[in-house]
């Protein structure tokens, strides 16, 4: 309502001057991460947007940003300026000069490194193309000259380039409708101010709506009224060429309404991809569900949805973990039935079912656990890991137990149990980090399948064998090894597709490489192909 009374107020005063398109960025940044905090550019900056969207522009407002949201808020603010008449930058902050060339500090920034500060920083010069994109008038205001103290923490290489605590003075020549404002002559720094704002922003607050003012007057204005207020210390200056026409931010005449008492508070714009990365950044599931409950139509609101399903799956997990019960793994198998940590609930579930079962009277004398096999001959990784462990220990003894009874029973050959072991130490080897939980899992799902399904693969992938409808998943749905392994592999990728690591079109390209590769072979070199490709892919995603 008040936006529309500006507007209504300079057609009827002077003629389509504030019809023009007007878009301002506004930009606080005062809560750095490795420099103290600044007090005031947050006020000044959401005092300016107010005083700009009183006198007609279009306002873009944010608040702390990190370099990556700097980037992005700039270059979405440029097409903005590229549809417009005047385009104003205002930025309060850390600035700091470099080899004669001028940076503004966004929050994040280490600034170590002479090397790499240049890179953290976001350059004048590109704030300046951003402006010029306007039809008439490109305008930077910058109370950026405060006294900085990344200038004493930036190691500078052989000592050979200037750094300084203030900024720089910049040419603009050929650039015509360009104004850059300064909040303190180069080299010298700029008070932050003992009130709510700096002196520099006070002067613009007092002078951007004054009716009649050229923008050339209007900052040799605000030069006079800082140096005034601060007794000389502070003297802003200003550079401009001129444009075509002469502009006035307000033309004479013009009334413009009392920012005291709006009808209606002044509205900004948020950048919907800013939000975004907030909340990524956040690593946090609030921000996450306001982002997706703000805009559920947005091009990233599937991944956003994507990553809070992944943190909470990471928070159930830690919870679970905690509580160590079968009734919490069943919990949360039960919720994340896909879930990253799925395989390991159920192994970890298994591992403790096994050891509450009823225990055969122990003999008179302990004896040691001893698995069906030579332990002083054992030769793989997975042989080690059994003979480490009384669990496994035990498992190997009731699969060759199983496997000896199947044998009678003409439901497996001795080839085909050598063949699943070969599959058994691929798959598991592969797991690094839960080796045993992998071994508990696909032993125990064998011992099962020759004691009561004749040898048949009783475990469950990632997709219905029903519908297995190529070479590759039906050997998958044949063997246990291979079924778990797909239910490890479908974790990985849901793991690294939520943190925007890899895209379903390359996880297809990779199954598409892996058919190809594999069906051309028979018998058991196919399995054992599909076994050490799905191996690799796994650490793959797992590293990503």
């Amino acid at each position: 309502m008040l936006r529309a009374l500006i507007i209504l107020m300079s057609m009827t005063f002077a003629s389509s001057a504030l019809a023009e398109r007007r878009v301002a960025l506004v930009i606080g940044n005062s809560d750095y991460q490795h420099a103290a905090r600044l007090p005031n550019p947050q006020n000044d900056a959401r005092a300016i947007g107010d005083k700009l969207s009183q006198i007609g522009f279009e306002v873009f407002l944010h608040e702390n940003l990190g370099g990556q949201q700097f980037r992005v808020a700039l270059g979405a603010f440029s097409e903005e300026a590229l549809r417009a008449d005047l385009a104003v930058v205002f930025y309060a902050g850390h600035g700091i000069e470099m080899g004669g060339q001028n940076y503004l500090i966004p929050i994040d920034a280490m600034m170590t490194s002479e090397a790499t500060a240049q890179f953290e920083a976001v350059s004048l010069n590109g704030v300046l193309t951003t402006v010029r994109n306007a039809g008439k008038l490109g305008l930077v205001m910058l109370d950026a000259c405060r006294d900085n103290p990344f200038a004493n923490t930036i190691e500078r290489k052989n000592g050979t380039r200037a750094i300084s605590r203030g900024l720089a003075p910049i040419s603009l020549e050929g650039e015509a409708g360009t104004l850059v404002s300064f909040a303190a002559q180069a080299g010298d720094t700029a008070d932050d101010g003992d009130g709510m704002h700096s002196p520099y922003t006070e002067a613009l607050l007092e002078l951007l709506a004054e009716p009649g003012l050229e923008v050339g007057a209007l900052f040799q204005r605000v030069t006079k009224v800082v140096k005034d207020k601060t007794e000389g210390r502070q003297k802003p200056m200003y550079r401009i060429q001129p444009p075509e026409d002469l502009v006035y931010l307000v033309p004479q005449g013009v009334a413009v309404p009392a920012v005291a008492a709006p009808e209606a508070p002044a509205t900004y714009q948020e950048d919907a991809f800013v939000a975004y990365l907030d909340a990524v950044q956040s690593q946090k599931t609030a921000p996450l569900r306001d982002f997706i409950a703000r805009y559920p139509a947005h091009a990233n609101a599937p991944d956003a949805r994507r990553l809070l399903l992944s943190i909470a799956d990471r928070e159930f997990w830690e919870t679970t973990k905690e509580q160590n019960t079968v009734n919490a793994y069943n919990s949360y198998i039960a919720a994340f039935s896909n879930g990253q940590f799925t395989n390991e609930a159920k192994s970890r579930k298994r591992a403790i079912e096994i050891a509450a079962a009823p225990k055969q009277k122990p003999a008179p004398a302990p004896s040691i656990v001893r698995p069906s096999f030579d332990c002083a001959r054992a030769s793989t990784v997975t042989e080690n890991a059994i003979c480490s462990s009384d669990l496994l220990a035990n498992l190997d003894v009731a699969l060759s137990n199983a496997f000896k009874m199947a044998r009678t029973r003409a439901v497996v050959t001795g080839a085909q149990q050598r063949h699943w072991i070969t599959l058994r130490d691929t798959v598991c080897h592969g797991m690094v980090s839960d080796l045993s939980g992998c071994l508990i899992d696909v032993m125990g799902e064998r011992t099962n399948s020759l004691s009561s399904a004749n040898g048949h693969n009783t475990h469950s992938p990632s997709f219905q064998c029903a519908r297995a409808g190529t070479a590759v998943e039906r050997e998958i749905c044949k063997f246990g090894p291979l079924s778990y392994q797909d239910g490890a592999l479908s974790a990985a990728y849901n793991w690294a597709q939520s943190r925007n690591r890899v895209d379903a079109a390359g996880q297809s390209n990779w199954i598409g490489n892996r058919e190809l590769e594999c069906s051309r072979l028979g018998g058991d070199a196919l399995s054992l192909c599909v076994a050490r490709m799905t191996a690799a892919r796994i650490q793959f995603l797992n590293a990503l």
